[in-house]
């Protein structure tokens, strides 16, 4: 069935004319292979040039089930087939995968998914202003279903309280259908408009319900606002199964209230909780102890996937969210940008024994007073592992303390392959270690363009003990010692690394099998310069003629950098790896 619906769908493009090089070629594909009404569908997408340079038109377009086309142009769907990005120039081996930035989310309704059966994107390049092609075509089939449950409808407008909820007559306001929604599963399809006291009576906390999934119809239309009289402006205490997903959620306030702290301001995951928290939009949210946007506490387990988390702020833990009490959430492919925390992670907060995964995020301009601008982890007694892959970590501010992208304290943090750059704290401008008991590891980082006091990409103190390998840490400045990495007390190892145009490259601490700038000792280290090169993805990739290359301590398996590369033409690192950053592979 997937095999002749996919040969009907290829057969609509006739009209074009096949000439397809081996030139630029572009993928698309799908978080899943099917999906139930109120799903939203996420689309990825990745780009690469095996020839010479060459300007396109890139076309994205869909197949609906009953035979329908439609194509993505720069003003959404319709079913006019023009280019999503036109004349867009292509360089000689561009290579660009999927990252934070290249998706896009289509909900189950746009475009019209109206029945059951079987739906395909597809992406094509073709010749400026022509239906030439200059690839193969990319496609990506999946199901779709009509979902289990039932479905309640609520509009702050034209809705009333008294109605029955269904599609023709829904309620008024979020609280009273969740009290109403009887029938479970569930979902309750919140319409446009502003949920708030002063608008549509709505009450808050709004509080959640196992099974049963709150869907706005558009995260910058379907507001909910607390208008800063509630504590939380959603509230999750012991729930399951259940989404919450196309909102803006703002105006909580959880302040002081006698000797109680508050937490979760935006949303307040507590008690075993595991809701996914997606697409929607957490903003101006504050919070006098922990999460201004979001709270996760006591082993609650949330996906937090696709948001954007702004504006928000804490007087303790947490500006965007905060992780505690052997909490394990799922933080992805958000955007974290302009939180604020008076004293520990402005932009994520994960402490107090968390489990927390925080992978393909973009976190940026965020700011803290003491610790972690970016992301804070500290406060581990029974060893918690916190793990931070793949995350763009720029621009972030610890003003009077440590860590401006991370800070680590007492952890055994898994940190690679981030790239953190131009973010600034007293100490350790794009990275702090502190009584690091646990051991945490810094593998395949790109550290560059920070600035602090002491360590300006690096800064290890208090009998820290971390893991430095495979990390380029270059071209940050430090006012005092220690441009590159810097240690006080602490025993970092520091292998295959390149730590380069630092000033001062290595200050009370020394690598083996590095590339450095300065004259520091060391088996197997080397003092030539890296020739870093540039390309139109990327900064910081190796000239085939550099001396970091098969300079490494171990093989490129043994490393765990066999899938990755240092080279502009994205070949594999293989045999002995080499030393510093490597990039991902399309």
């Amino acid at each position: 069935m997937r095999t002749a619906f996919v040969s009907v769908m290829i057969a609509a493009f006739v009209l074009l004319s096949a000439t397809a090089n081996a030139g630029p070629s572009i993928s698309i594909y799908t978080d899943a292979e099917a999906y139930q009404s109120g799903d939203t569908i996420e689309v990825i997408l990745a780009a690469k040039n095996h020839g010479l340079g060459i300007a396109v038109d890139a076309y994205i377009g869909f197949f609906t089930a009953d035979g329908g086309v439609f194509g993505l142009g720069p003003n959404g769907w319709s079913d006019i087939l023009q280019p999503w990005m036109p004349n867009v120039y292509v360089p000689a081996w561009f290579s660009f995968g999927p990252t934070p930035l290249w998706w896009f989310d289509v909900p189950c309704t746009m475009p019209p998914i109206s029945e059951e059966g079987e739906y395909c994107f597809v992406a094509v390049l073709m010749r400026p202003g022509t239906l030439e092609w200059v690839c193969e075509p990319s496609l990506a089939p999946f199901t779709f279903t009509a979902s289990a449950g039932s479905h309640y409808y609520v509009d702050a407008e034209a809705g009333d309280d008294s109605n029955d909820g269904s599609e023709g007559s829904p309620w008024k306001t979020i609280t009273h259908a969740l009290a109403s929604a009887l029938s479970t599963p569930a979902t309750i399809h919140v319409a446009a408009g502003t949920y708030a006291p002063s608008t549509n009576g709505e009450t808050f906390p709004v509080n959640a319900r196992s099974y049963v999934s709150l869907r706005g119809e558009n995260a910058s239309r379907t507001i909910l606002n607390a208008e800063m009289a509630a504590n939380n402006v959603i509230c999750c205490d012991g729930v399951n199964n259940l989404t919450i997903e196309g909102f803006t959620i703002e105006g909580g306030w959880s302040h002081y209230s006698g000797d109680e702290a508050l937490f979760g301001a935006g949303i307040f995951c507590v008690n075993h909780s595991s809701p996914t928290i997606a697409n929607n939009i957490i903003t101006g949210n504050h919070v006098d102890w922990a999460g201004g946007g979001i709270c996760c506490l006591n082993q609650s387990s949330p996906t937090i996937r696709h948001n954007t988390i702004t504006g928000n702020y804490s007087s303790y833990f947490g500006g965007g969210i905060s992780c505690k009490n052997n909490s394990s959430p799922i933080i992805t492919y958000n955007i974290i940008i302009d939180n604020g925390a008076f004293y520990f992670g402005g932009g994520i907060d994960c402490s107090y024994d968390s489990l927390a995964t925080i992978s393909d995020n973009m976190i940026t301009n965020n700011q803290s007073g003491f610790g972690g601008g970016g992301i804070f982890c500290a406060f581990f007694y029974e060893g918690g592992s916190p793990t931070i892959l793949n995350n763009l970590i720029t621009d972030n501010v610890t003003s009077d303390g440590d860590g401006g992208g991370i800070f680590c304290g007492d952890t055994a943090a898994f940190i690679a392959n981030n790239i953190i750059v131009g973010n600034t704290a007293l100490n350790g401008g794009g990275l702090s270690f502190m009584d690091n008991i646990h051991s945490a590891e810094a593998m395949n980082n790109l550290i560059t363009d920070n600035n602090a006091d002491c360590g300006g990409g690096i800064y290890c103190s208090y009998d820290s003990s971390p893991i430095i390998r495979n990390n380029t840490v270059a071209d940050n400045t430090a006012k005092s010692v220690g441009g590159g990495i810097s240690s006080y007390d602490s025993s970092p190892t520091i292998v295959d690394c390149i730590v380069w145009g630092n000033g001062d490259d290595l200050d009370e601490c020394s690598g083996t099998y590095c590339c450095i700038e300065d004259d520091d000792p060391g088996e197997g280290n080397i003092h030539e310069d890296p020739i870093f090169v540039s390309a139109p993805f990327g900064d910081y990739y190796l000239n085939p003629t550099s001396p970091c290359i098969d300079a490494g301590s171990q093989s490129a398996e043994e490393a765990g950098l066999s899938d990755r590369t240092t080279q502009t033409d994205g070949t594999p690192d293989t045999e002995r790896v080499d030393m510093g950053y490597h990039h991902p592979i399309p």
